[in-house]
């Protein structure tokens, strides 16, 4: 027999149904909308270590910037009915059309080949969601005939609060299967494939005499799914697909990618509410109200138990008169900024940003096959205790204490790979043996780091390869200066080599020597903390040496106007 459950991506009420509708039925196999190609990663999902959110990146290893995420919540449906079969050592298997056809399909689509045009860009291959606007969404024609003019609060309250949905899937299908008379695009063969494919996979679990077959789709799909046509139909829309090799991983994705506000194509507004209801799914909004309470609290904002306790009946009573089952978000928000915030919005974004949204970071085992440069990033990060966070943090380094001058190195290393993990700030006062770093992690680094692998499999290496190789490709001298600065920090000394052959070069073949000068007093004092960071001062000094011999070779006219212009470097030259 198959069960087709269509659910809506990332909710809390579609997991919670999922999870009491597989226990009930018990399958012998489950599909879940996703990726082939990373089936083998499905082993990972019952790791103690793989700690939600987290996301399925697949790539093409050429071309790695061509890239797709498969992001998972705990209360993603897909999570849990992957998770149930696992506990109950069941087949599993993702069913969804491989993104090797997708990526190949793709690039014809850019070269101009007749392929479908719904592939004109990547982002659209993210399954849909329900929370776009009523002119691209069918879902939004269901809320407006309920008195919704919001889609997503008319889905929550239907679907993701509601208790004791014995017949949810049914009247899902049954809605999705009207909608799609209507709405389905004729002309979208990029459904087409991926349904046909999603059918192939079921039929095959049938021919391999799995009796009881669980089939977690989008609620779009369910209706297709439930009535297929004739095999030869889909195999034929399948025959002679394009492809391309691709590989998968498993990386750690934060609450705040997951919404739609970050651009993902099936994001949801509130995360971190969705997590907080399918954790406490009985909770009245006192629990809620409670959280907003202690962040206030933290922010130095008198916040009582009794505001806790009028804001919680004042959400109560916004429910009854709109005729709701209980408090939603929007209620709780609205009760929030009322009695705790005392109406003040610039708090709500405090809420929203720490809360609703949340900034929470799944964890990936490290034992989880990655490109050795990832890996060699990952021991430094351990090594040097600076751990990535989806929140942003700030260190003060002392370049006098060993772990934060290698930290220092590390991080010079990654912004010259252009992994702008760090950003660094000016640090107030005379020393030069301090630096003030914010670090901020973001799981879209990961498609960088894969690119900057073909330079070298650790970050030394890499770093090294990828600057000498802009430099041996800079016209500018001021480019290749401005570089050297920059790798320096770095203790990169094969490409600091590289950079000052090229110098000579460019400083050889140019009459325009401001460009030298503009750049000598940024070596000079590079040259002055050349022992805290310990580089080798006297290899700086001979590049400023060389510079100044340039400058002065040049003209006496330029040589009246460095003297003018750096009289301290001029003073230091004359004195050595």
């Amino acid at each position: 027999m198959i069960h087709v459950f269509g659910i809506r991506h990332h909710g809390p009420g579609s997991a919670k149904n999922v999870k009491v509708f597989l226990e009930e039925i018990k399958p012998d196999i489950v599909l879940v909308e996703g990726p082939p190609e990373a089936d083998d990663l499905l082993r990972w999902v019952s790791h103690a270590e793989l700690k939600p959110p987290v996301a399925i990146l697949c790539y093409q290893p050429e071309s790695p910037s061509q890239s797709v995420f498969y992001p998972f919540a705990e209360f993603s449906p897909e999570w849990q009915a992957i998770l149930y079969a696992k506990n109950n050592n069941i087949p599993v298997r993702f069913m969804d059309l491989p993104i090797a056809h997708l990526f190949a399909l793709d690039n014809e689509s850019k070269k101009g080949k007749d392929v479908p045009s719904a592939l004109n860009d990547i982002s659209d291959l993210i399954p849909e969601t329900v929370t776009v606007k009523i002119s691209d969404d069918p879902v939004a024609y269901l809320a407006q005939a309920a008195g919704y003019d919001d889609a997503e609060k008319w889905w929550e309250h239907m679907f993701e609060y509601r208790h004791n949905n014995e017949q949810v899937f049914d009247a899902v299908s049954e809605a999705m299967d009207e909608l799609r008379k209507v709405f389905l695009r004729k002309d979208d063969r990029t459904e087409k494939f991926r349904e046909a494919h999603m059918r192939k996979t079921i039929r095959q679990a049938d021919k391999e005499m799995f009796q009881n077959i669980a089939v977690i789709c989008g609620a779009w799909h369910a209706p297709a799914l439930m009535n297929m046509p004739k095999q030869k139909e889909d195999n034929d829309l399948l025959k002679g697909l394009p492809k391309l090799k691709v590989e998968c991983t498993w990386i750690p994705w934060t609450y705040s990618r997951l919404s739609f506000f970050s651009g993902y194509g099936a994001g949801i507004a509130s995360p971190g509410w969705y997590d907080h209801t399918w954790n406490n799914p009985n909770d009245d909004g006192t629990m809620w109200m409670a959280k907003v309470a202690k962040l206030l609290r933290k922010k130095q904002m008198d916040t009582s138990v009794a505001h806790v306790i009028e804001a919680v009946r004042l959400a109560e009573s916004l429910a009854s008169l709109r005729g709701l089952s209980k408090a939603g978000l929007e209620e709780l928000n609205e009760a929030t900024l009322t009695v705790l915030c005392n109406g003040e919005t610039i708090l709500m974004h405090l809420v929203h940003d720490e809360l609703i949204v949340s900034n929470r970071m799944g964890e990936v085992p490290i034992e989880i096959p990655k490109p050795p440069l990832q890996l060699d990033i990952e021991k430094w990060q351990k090594k040097l205790r600076l751990p990535p966070t989806a929140d942003f943090k700030d260190y003060t380094l002392d370049l006098r204490k060993e772990n934060d001058l290698e930290r220092s190195t590390f991080l010079h290393r990654l912004l010259l790979l252009e992994l702008k993990w760090g950003n660094k700030y000016d640090v107030s006062g005379k020393g030069t043996f301090k630096e003030q770093w914010r670090l901020q992690w973001d799981p879209a680094f990961s498609i960088d780091i894969i690119e900057k692998g073909k330079w070298g499999n650790v970050v030394e290496e890499a770093a090294s390869m990828y600057v000498s190789e802009k430099a041996l490709k800079a016209t500018a001298l001021s480019e290749v200066c401005s570089l050297l600065e920059q790798t320096i920090p770095a203790e990169l000394h094969q490409a600091v080599e590289v950079l000052i052959a090229q110098i000579n070069n460019l400083s050889a073949a140019t009459g325009d020597v401001i460009q030298l000068m503009e750049v000598i007093p940024n070596l000079v004092t590079v040259n002055r903390y050349g022992n805290v960071r310990k580089t080798d001062a006297e290899l700086v000094m001979n590049i400023i040496g060389s510079m100044v011999v340039r400058i002065c070779v040049s003209h006496r006219q330029h040589v009246r106007r460095f003297r003018k212009m750096q009289p301290s470097i001029y003073l230091i030259f004359s004195l050595n």
